[in-house]
């Protein structure tokens, strides 16, 4: 009978590296992601002021500025062998699998997380639809990925342990939220990961929250909205919202995935008519209503402050983060799934007269953002830590297992994780 510390001892080794070095190079990558992630949030978030502001005073430039913008940046794309493009999660889990290690390096690098810091800031100064999430996830993953290379560890866990810490690090630096992070890296990135490097991922984590914390504060991302309670019992109240948001994720998914496949994987004229076109939609849009362009973040606090923005602003943050998404230029999907499942929440409160509006917001940021990406735990912790709503867990946890139960019924496979098997099967 081997004794119990032999146990311990033996799960630790398990887990953890035994070369001093490899800490270091794990703090440095921290350190760098941290940085370069609150860097590229910096710029994204002033080209996107900056696009509404030009685009207040002359609305009809986008429709010019929009499709010129979306063609460079899958001109640019399509001209260099790495894959840029797109939110960057799907980078990452095709990154993670073993059967194609050669693709990593057009998936992850130094160079990678710097074009896409500077894509999705042009994306967003020409008036795209896309938030920051996936972008920062790409980034810290990159960034953790070239450190690899100087641990020269050789073992699949800690290959696909350190993808994950990168990843993770990216989604905590741009929403300031742990748990959510933490739970991404298993649920999303490192699917093949299982219990493997469970405790230096929490490590870095942890480390990287605090890195952040200094940049965030304290306080939730999207502000404390205070004194939320719903009983569970009262949760069959919800099955309209959460039926509409679920189905229209789900929908939205399916047409991305669709779209995306036909095109995304093809190196000809094609690619760049299919960008202009969808910039043209974009641009279309957004010279009606300005408010559908960029993250979503300024009308998300909009909604939750308790106001809505009526049926056409969802119609319209709809089709533009489509089309945005669908044109395979970078940008990712959280902040604009966030938004759109919010206003679907503040529209459907005049049907309920015993639930808040901030409560319906935030059960629709939920189901919908599960039904886009599937994954209930990450969706959950997500918008429940970006609000500091942290009461409403068990109810929002229900949501979103029942939203991602219904949006597989739509689309037997996962957005991110379809896309990484084309990226896998583009490159055999």
């Amino acid at each position: 009978m081997i004794p119990k510390r032999a146990k311990i001892t033996r799960f630790l080794a398990h887990q953890l590296p035994n070369k001093p070095a490899i800490y270091l190079y794990l703090l440095l990558a921290s350190i760098v992601s941290v940085v370069a992630i609150i860097t590229f949030l910096e710029l994204a978030n002033s080209a996107q002021h900056l696009f509404k502001d030009l685009n207040t005073s002359l609305p009809y430039l986008s429709l010019l500025l929009t499709p010129a913008v979306f063609a460079t940046i899958v001109y640019l794309d399509q001209k260099t062998p790495e894959f840029i493009g797109g939110s960057g999660v799907p980078q990452l889990i095709a990154a993670t699998d073993s059967r194609n290690k050669k693709i990593r390096p057009l998936l992850l690098s130094f160079k990678i997380a710097i074009s896409k810091l500077l894509l999705v800031s042009f994306a967003v100064l020409g008036g795209a639809s896309v938030s920051f999430g996936g972008p920062s996830v790409h980034i810290g993953g990159s960034i953790f990925y070239h450190f690899f290379h100087k641990t020269q560890l050789k073992k699949k866990l800690f290959i696909n342990g350190i993808i994950a810490m990168g990843g993770s690090v990216g989604l905590i630096v741009a929403f300031n939220a742990p748990i959510a992070g933490f739970l991404f890296a298993f649920e999303e990135i490192g699917r093949h990961l299982k219990k493997q490097a469970l405790i230096l991922i929490a490590i870095v984590v942890l480390f990287s929250y605090l890195l952040a914390s200094l940049y965030h504060g304290d306080a939730p991302y999207l502000g404390k909205v205070n004194h939320l309670y719903f009983d569970i019992i009262n949760l069959w109240q919800l099955t309209p919202l959460v039926l509409i948001s679920s189905l229209l994720g789900a929908i939205f998914a399916k047409l991305a995935l669709t779209l995306i496949t036909r095109f995304v994987f093809i190196k000809n004229s094609k690619v760049i008519i299919f960008a202009i076109i969808c910039g043209l939609i974009v641009g279309t849009i957004n010279s009606i209503n300005a408010d559908t362009s960029g993250s979503g973040e300024k009308e998300l606090l909009i909604l939750l402050s308790g106001e809505s923005l009526g049926y056409e602003f969802i119609v319209a943050k709809f089709a533009a983060s489509l089309a945005s998404f669908a044109s395979t230029i970078a940008g990712g999907l959280f902040m604009t799934s966030l938004t759109i499942g919010g206003a679907i929440g503040a529209e459907m409160s005049s049907f309920y007269q015993q639930v808040d509006l901030q409560t319906l917001v935030l059960f629709g940021m939920i189901s919908y953002l599960s039904a886009v990406i599937r994954t209930p735990l990450t969706a959950t912790f997500l918008v429940l830590e970006m609000t500091g709503s942290m009461d409403l867990i068990l109810p929002g946890l229900i949501v979103a297992f029942v939203a991602s139960y219904i949006s597989k019924q739509i689309s037997k496979q996962p957005i991110y994780e379809a896309l990484a098997d084309n990226y896998l099967k583009a490159t055999r």
